[in-house]
């Protein structure tokens, strides 16, 4: 234990020492941000989706989305990806376009229905090639679409990728938000910036009386990022829309785009918009030291 303690710490003073250099930064690409869960089945991949989607439609943004989840790509069902990428003169994949957005998975590359039984190494090796491998072109943001968890990809995505911040994703109750904790504290030993917790499945409005209903508890979310002291990015409700979506390929935020969930996720994407000038602005006013 004490020496698994260890090698978090050398993690983070890698990633302290390497984050001022550029070639850490894909090419193009001037932020890349990731969207992690301490746990699946919270709402994760739904999450990034429709942030990517409405920072390209809704901010104006040159947007890119990586599935880094290799082990469960569910990224081209959400987009409605059906075909593999190209890949060009420089033997670089192209990235498939949707809804305005650049999209790469492991899920365009292998079958359908194909399990993925690889090993860290293989998963590393996986993640460079659909990072640098990959002809993103000029972007504003990346949004990478972390695996559950807090294993190999993240480790990898945090140290080979020079990340502007990290979105947790959690739902309310205290299992989910304990996980969330853990997502918290990894990317905080590797000095990435918490972009902010978003509670998914905050509570469920009846369609019929416009009752709520919290079933998974109310306000954890809210309090765990002040206890935390990091920014709460917002609250998106239990709608049947939101699963409709997701599995006809058509995000919410395009096909209902007055709807209060896609309000909330415009709001969200507008605040992560918002945290990442202000960090930029922390970054340049920094003094710079020539080692």
């Amino acid at each position: 234990m004490k020496e698994l303690l260890r090698s978090f710490t050398r993690l983070g003073s890698v990633r302290g020492y390497s984050a001022g250099r550029k070639d850490l930064r894909i090419k193009g690409v001037k932020h890349t941000i990731a969207v992690a869960s301490g746990k699946g089945g919270v709402g994760k991949s739904t999450t990034a989706v429709n942030l990517a989607v409405a920072l390209a439609n809704k901010c104006q943004m040159k947007v890119g989305l990586l599935d880094a989840d290799v082990y469960g790509p569910n990224v081209p069902i959400m987009m409605k990806l059906d075909k593999m990428p190209e890949v060009n003169e420089d033997k670089k994949m192209v990235p498939i376009e949707s809804y305005g957005v650049k999209c790469m998975s492991m899920g365009l590359l292998v079958a359908k229905d194909a399990s993925l039984v690889w090993r860290g190494p293989m998963v590393s090796s996986a993640l460079e090639q659909m990072t640098r491998g990959v002809d993103w072109g000029n972007l504003d943001v990346l949004v990478v679409d972390m695996p559950p968890g807090t294993g190999d990809a993240h480790i990898t995505v945090s140290q080979r990728l020079q990340l502007s911040g990290a979105l947790i994703v959690s739902t309310p109750q205290d299992v989910a938000l304990m996980d969330a904790r853990r997502g918290i504290n990894m990317f905080s030993k590797v000095e990435v910036p918490i972009l902010g917790i978003v509670e998914n499945m905050s509570c469920f409005k009846c369609p019929n009386c416009a009752e709520r209903w919290f079933i998974f508890g109310e306000g954890g979310s809210r309090k765990t990022a002040a206890e935390m002291g990091v920014d709460f990015a917002g609250e998106i409700p239990l709608e049947v829309g939101i699963r409709q979506g997701s599995d006809d390929g058509v995000p919410i935020v395009i096909s209902a785009p007055d709807s209060d969930v896609s309000k909330a996720y415009v709001d969200m994407a507008q605040k992560v918009v918002d945290r990442l000038e202000e960090l930029s602005k922390e970054e340049q006013s920094r003094p710079q030291f020539n080692l």
